[in-house]
């Protein structure tokens, strides 16, 4: 089994996101004799840098039938993948229908390019990445970012943050006025005793402030959004209704209004900054999309009832490919590697 460090994942998925970065902007129609000349300098300073522009090429020419499928409806992973005779999984041929039409989103013209063909785009695969493999705009516009895999330690005019893989921040506020908002991921904030205005942080369309001296885990992730309270006081506010948390509780948001406020057991929020992620009695569906954030590629549910079963695990970020060996071992799933880093579990 492979097991990289956090720092070597990082490293690799920051060249992905820089060479997927590369891939869109040739792809878009606008590219310009500048950026040629700086594409032709990116590869020039590292073999890597190569490598993983042929690697998501690949991927890109891969994914083109699941993006067609998403860009019109969620996508059923069992329709579009099926296993060959020999257990090896099998994609479709790329952009086709079973009658061999293309679809007509992702209807595809070849220019050529840097003395390569690259496919033009539909310019929604921006914001909405096939299968979350690279950041949306959102994400790629914060202020501060980390990828799949990073854990980062920042400072905001004297408030301490820690942030947590796949989480993007942006700064709205100046002196004075601290003004962040969670895009997506999660984060701690820790406020200074004496600071010189309240921190507010958005998540969705909540507003939370935190008391000075105070410690706040905040998570934003699909349509789980969650503040828990771990030291101090924290105001959440949110369609008109306002909480105000002390240790130990946590508001989850829904749209347009607080959910629910319950006290919770704080260590188990906690345990990602101290290099675990703990569930408990949690669907395995939302277990893999939390374990898809901290370790690179991709990995698919091919059967809802899979997705269904609960898990109760304490898995170590650092080794974080160990899930896979738990679900084949424990559930009897089938575990197939495709291409680019995408695994299917069924």
């Amino acid at each position: 089994m492979n097991m990289k460090p956090v720092e070597s994942a990082s490293r690799e998925c920051e060249l992905r996101e820089q060479a997927q970065a590369w891939l869109l902007r040739l792809q878009s129609g606008q590219a310009t004799a500048a950026d040629a000349d700086a594409f032709r300098q990116w590869c020039k300073a590292e073999p890597a840098h190569v490598r993983a522009f042929t690697e998501a090429r690949r991927l890109w020419n891969a994914l083109a039938p699941a993006a067609a499928l998403a860009a019109t409806t969620a996508m059923t992973v069992p329709a579009a993948v099926e296993a060959n005779s020999a257990g090896v999984a099998a994609l479709p041929p790329a952009g086709t229908h079973r009658d061999g039409r293309r679809p007509r989103a992702m209807r595809m013209g070849r220019r050529a390019f840097l003395g390569g063909a690259v496919a033009a785009t539909a310019g929604w695969l921006i914001a909405r990445p096939p299968l979350g493999l690279w950041p949306g705009w959102e994400e790629a516009a914060a202020d501060y970012r980390t990828a799949v895999g990073e854990l980062r330690d920042i400072d905001i005019a004297g408030v301490k943050v820690a942030m947590g893989a796949r989480t993007a921040l942006s700064r709205e506020g100046g002196a004075g006025n601290e003004l962040l908002e969670l895009v997506q991921g999660e984060a701690q904030f820790r406020t200074p005793e004496s600071p010189a205005s309240p921190l507010r942080v958005r998540v969705g369309d909540g507003l939370v402030t935190l008391a000075p001296g105070s410690r706040v885990n905040l998570r934003c992730v699909a349509e789980d959004r969650r503040i828990t309270c771990l030291s101090g006081q924290a105001r959440v506010e949110q369609g008109g209704r306002a909480v105000v948390l002390g240790p130990s509780w946590q508001a989850q948001l829904a749209e347009r209004r607080i959910a629910s406020v319950a006290p919770v057991d704080t260590s188990r929020v906690d345990a990602w900054r101290h290099g675990f992620l703990v569930f408990y009695n949690e669907p395995l569906a939302r277990v893999v999309d939390e374990i898809n954030r901290y370790r690179p590629g991709r990995i698919l549910i091919t059967r809802a009832e899979l997705g269904r079963r609960t898990v109760q695990a304490r898995i170590p970020i650092r080794q974080a490919d160990t899930f896979l060996d738990l679900v084949k071992d424990v559930y009897g799933a089938r575990v197939v590697q495709m291409p680019a880093g995408v695994t299917l579990l069924g």
